[in-house]
């Protein structure tokens, strides 16, 4: 194949890469959302994926100015298209690592893994990530395009600060353009080892702060499917549910929610309420909002003067129950 044949057909093709592209990316982003709920994509991603198509140049460059021993180098590129991941710790690699893993619509096979690397050269400090390349395990249709079964799509999956690394060494020390000196790559090394000290302090700093803060998400969790079937509508949780439990967090939670069901199955009015304010107000979708309407019933002093928010905020749910706010 001459590269005007490869550059002929890689246009024919560009638009069914594309389409994959696209397709892998949303399918890997849906099934990460179940596992990471209430956390959003958005917060748990660090950049938006998007797939990137291989640019002609490149594809040319790499297809036949490499060395590399293709016996087609057309099918043999496994990156026409590719998308990355990135996630904030290495332990959040395996959450991406299952959506790509788990998806039934293609086969996925591991180009590279950094924890392997490293045990393989446990000394060595070099690039790490996980790079998968997934194939189409049957045609699949996109709109008007059809995806051939194995159409490839590489996928990369790395830290924050994997991704600022390979940035900066990406087009000097691993590539042909630049000869990398041995104080170049030493420096480099010396990089990695840094990112992945950081990233085990990082580490350690989440999970102290997971741990200080498990039983206000357990407390979210309890009250969540509370909310839905009480509210019928899906919570959204955000900052806020965080300093509501956190204001109240010296209320004792031994049978609190067993206490908040019994509490709006005798005054069902509340759940109506709060139904009617929660496509206008975030306040209204936080499962928390349960625990207040439960405390200003109960407490009405203590649980003013604990509120995190604005007097106004509070006021409504007050005037809800019956009570005197400006005389509590």
């Amino acid at each position: 194949m001459t590269e005007d044949e490869f550059i002929k057909r890689w246009h024919t093709d560009r638009p069914m890469y594309e389409a994959w592209g696209n397709f892998v990316v949303e399918r890997i982003v849906e099934s990460t959302q179940d596992k990471i709920v209430p956390v959003s994509v958005g917060l748990f991603l660090r950049i938006p994926p998007k797939p990137r198509l291989k640019a002609d140049g490149s594809l040319l460059e790499k297809a036949f100015y490499r060395g590399k021993p293709y016996a087609d180098p057309y099918e043999d590129i496994t990156d026409k298209v590719g998308a990355r991941f990135v996630v904030l710790l290495t332990g959040d690699i395996k959450t991406i690592e299952e959506a790509i893993t788990n998806c039934k619509e293609w086969d996925a096979s591991k180009d590279r893994d950094f924890e392997e690397e490293q045990k393989l050269n446990p000394v060595q400090f070099e690039y790490a990530a996980v790079h998968y390349v997934v194939r189409a395990n049957s045609d699949i249709s996109i709109g008007d395009i059809v995806v051939a079964k194995g159409a490839p799509c590489e996928v990369q999956v790395k830290t924050i600060l994997q991704h600022a690394y390979s940035e900066l060494t990406h087009d000097t020390i691993y590539k042909p353009k630049v000869t990398a000196t041995a104080l170049m790559k030493r420096t480099a090394a010396k990089s990695m080892a840094l990112i992945e000290a950081t990233n085990d302090y990082f580490t350690q700093v989440v999970e102290q702060v997971a741990a200080s803060l498990a039983p206000d998400k357990a407390l979210t969790n309890e009250l969540s499917p509370i909310y839905r079937k009480y509210v019928e509508r899906e919570p959204e949780l955000t900052r806020a549910e965080a300093l509501i439990l956190e204001a109240y967090d010296d209320v004792p939670r031994e049978g609190l929610t067993g206490a908040i069901v019994e509490f709006l199955d005798a005054k069902g009015f509340v759940a109506e309420r709060i139904a009617e304010r929660a496509d206008a107000k975030l306040l209204y979708r936080q499962p928390a909002i349960l625990l207040v309407y439960f405390l200003a019933s109960r407490s009405r002093g203590a649980t003013k003067a604990k509120w995190p928010l604005t007097a106004d905020e509070l006021r409504p749910i007050y005037v809800d129950l019956g009570l005197n706010f400006d005389a509590s």
